[in-house]
């Protein structure tokens, strides 16, 4: 039994030791993309109708730092500013697939190749689903919806800071103007809404490392189409943000399960649970959340699928740095990283994140019990 509890420590210390100088990056570019990218510019281009609203709210979602617990109430305060329904759903599907922080922590935990496939994988679904939007939703008033609100966000999400009414704005340095506002929304508000699930998806990876075999090729889970569907099932009624998905991911892969169902882990968890589709069939109705599914789970598996065929074809290396050892010079800077990173970890959870995730996870599981009682 110690054994098992000290391999469990070992190996939560060792990812996220190996995310750390990633995440670090990761939550500074979120910060600064937050901060040069106004939420009226996104709005403007989303209100654009036909195909070319659809695949740009698919490009701006695929950066974009966007917390999972907000993305409906953004989706519907961009609609009420004039987003097409198409462009919405678009929006809906890539955003909580793919942020610039999990881009990068994917490559520091899954290596490039996975890096690479996972913002893809999200533009794709989402212009699928947009498309599909296009065809199948009526265009109706992007004014009167009901449900969600802009308040319900957790409070970090895309929102611009405002004045104060009768409050003189002077000129501002780079520093005040955009570090100072850059680092407080990267390494303090998105990492409270992070924070809970880094270190739940932290653990979870030490848990998978210390006790599941060490090829999960051998059980029939390594390539192939039912490890996918085996990954839809698990990762669609549940809450998992895109950051937390990634490490038990990388765990998973370490562990002998196929790149594909990897894959489709990492998108069908983020964009995807029982709580937030009962919360889109009240806000935009039941055929646009069916459109919405439809596009996670069909561009999921067909993103599997490829990958699996690019990777026999051309021989890509899938590996998971979890498996191999830095150098020495990299390993001191992760361990450096490391600890800054627990430290930022245990500030933000004392400061609120644990009690705001704990709730998010209760809601989370009171929306598994109920949604299917819930019209």
């Amino acid at each position: 039994m110690m054994e098992l509890l000290y391999r469990f420590a070992l190996e939560s210390a060792r990812t996220l030791v190996l995310a750390a100088p990633f995440l670090l990056f990761g939550l500074l570019a979120a910060g600064l993309l937050h901060v040069l990218l106004p939420e009226r510019l996104i709005a403007r281009w989303m209100g654009r109708r036909g195909m070319s609203g659809v695949l740009l709210a698919a490009l701006v979602g695929v950066p974009l730092p966007v917390c999972s617990c907000g993305v409906v109430p953004i989706t519907v305060e961009l609609r009420r500013k004039g987003a097409s329904q198409p462009a919405s759903l678009s929006f809906l599907t890539t955003t909580p697939e793919s942020s610039v922080d999990s881009i990068l922590l994917t490559w520091g935990l899954m290596g490039p190749v996975m890096a690479i496939a996972r913002p893809v994988a999200a533009f794709a679904s989402a212009v699928l689903g947009g498309a599909l939007a296009l065809v199948a939703l009526p265009e109706t008033d992007s004014r009167e919806l009901p449900g969600a609100s802009a308040d319900a966000c957790c409070g970090s999400c895309a929102a611009e800071p405002t004045a104060e009414p009768g409050t003189r704005t002077e000129p501002q340095g780079p520093w005040r103007r955009v570090l100072r506002p850059a680092l407080r929304y990267g390494f303090v508000e998105l990492l409270d809404d992070l924070a809970f699930w880094l270190v739940l998806g932290i653990l979870a990876a030490g848990a998978v490392a210390a006790l599941l075999p060490t090829d999960l090729g051998a059980l029939g889970l390594g390539g192939g189409l039912e490890p996918m569907l085996l990954a839809l099932v698990v990762g669609v009624p549940i809450y998992l943000c895109a950051s937390a998905s990634t490490p038990l991911a990388a765990a998973l892969l370490a562990k002998g399960l196929g790149p594909g169902a990897a894959l489709v882990f990492l998108l069908a968890g983020p964009a995807t649970n029982v709580a937030t589709l009962v919360l889109l069939v009240r806000t935009f109705g039941r055929r646009f959340v069916a459109i919405y599914l439809a596009s996670v789970v069909a561009g999921a598996l067909a993103a599997g699928l490829a990958l699996e065929a690019l990777v026999g074809r051309f021989g890509w290396r899938v590996d998971a740095p979890l498996t191999t050892a830095p150098s020495e010079p990299l390993e001191l800077l992760a361990v450096a990283c490391g600890v800054v990173l627990a430290l930022l970890l245990a500030w933000r959870l004392a400061r609120g994140g644990l009690a705001s995730g704990w709730s998010e996870l209760k809601a989370g599981f009171r929306g598994i019990a109920g949604g299917q009682h819930t019209h």
